[in-house]
C-alpha cells in the first residue's frame, strides 16, 4: 500500500538529537519536508496537531520512557506514529539477555497496539559500506530512507509495517579475523537462548577493534538463515 505525501501532512521528527537525524537532517530535499524536528524534553510543551505524521527515532534504555512517549503521541491525537525499530529485535525470538533488541521489541509491541501507528524496520545504518562491520550485515543506507520518508509504502502486516533493509557483504581484515568470526558465530549459534555467556568474549573482541559481535552477529545470523 502506497500512501503518497498529502500537503496537508505536517511531519515531525522526533529524536532531533539521535544520530540518524543528524545524519538524514543533511538532506536538503528530506529537511525541507519535515515542518519540525524535537528532543524528548520537548514531548510535554509541543503543539502537536490532527496533521502531525510523528516519526519516532527516539529511544531510552528505560521501558516506561518508551511507554509514556507513546501514551503522549496517542493523547496529542496525532494523524499518525512511525516507530523507527531495529532489525536486531528478532533476536528476541531466541533470546532476550540483550537489552537494546528487548526494549526495541517491547516497544514495538506498544506501538502496534496504537491504532494509527505503524512499524519501519531499518539494519545498521550507514552511508557508505565501509561503515560497516566486516561480514554479513542487515543494513539500511541512508539515502534509502530518506527517500522512503518522503513517499513511505507499507506492504507488511495489513499495511502497519515495512522492512527497509538489504543484505550488505563487508571483506574480513584478515584470514584471521574471517576465522574468529567464524568460531564465535559457531559458540554465539550453539550458546542457544544464552548467548550472553559469550559477553566476556564480546568485551575482547570490543578492544580489538571488531564490531560484529553481540546481538549485532546473532541478528544478522538470523536474518540471514532463517527469514525469506
Amino acid at each position: 500500500m502506497i500512501l503518497r505525501a498529502d500537503p496537508q501532512t505536517r511531519e515531525v521528527v522526533l529524536g532531533r538529537s539521535s544520530t540518524v537525524w543528524r545524519r538524514l537532517g543533511a538532506d536538503p530535499a528530506l529537511a525541507g519536508r519535515v515542518g519540525a524536528s524535537i528532543g524528548h524534553l520537548d514531548l510535554a510543551n509541543f503543539a502537536f496537531t490532527p496533521a502531525d505524521r510523528v516519526w519516532v527515532l527516539s529511544y531510552s534504555r528505560e521501558p516506561l520512557e518508551n511507554s509514556a512517549l507513546l501514551a503522549r503521541l496517542r493523547d496529542a491525537g496525532v494523524r499518525e506514529i512511525v516507530y523507527v525499530s531495529s532489525s536486531s529485535t528478532i533476536v528476541t525470538q531466541r533470546t532476550r539477555c540483550y537489552e537494546y533488541p528487548r526494549v526495541k521489541q517491547q516497544a514495538e509491541d506498544e506501538v502496534l497496539a496504537l491504532p494509527n501507528a505503524k512499524v519501519l524496520t531499518i539494519g545498521l545504518m550507514h552511508g557508505d559500506a565501509s561503515e560497516l562491520p566486516a561480514g554479513t550485515n542487515i543494513a539500511t543506507r541512508y539515502a534509502d530512507l530518506a527517500a522512503f520518508m518522503q513517499s513511505p509504502d507499507w506492504p507488511d502486516n495489513g499495511g502497519r509495517r515495512k522492512r527497509l533493509f538489504h543484505v550488505e557483504q563487508r571483506p574480513f581484515g584478515s584470514s584471521f579475523e574471517r576465522r574468529l568470526c567464524d568460531t564465535y558465530t559457531a559458540l554465539l549459534m550453539a550458546a542457544g537462548s544464552r548467548p550472553c555467556l559469550l559477553r566476556p568474549i564480546d568485551l575482547i573482541l570490543r578492544l580489538l577493534g571488531m564490531r560484529w559481535y553481540g546481538y549485532t552477529c546473532l541478528s544478522n545470523r538470523l536474518w540471514t538463515t532463517t527469514t525469506s
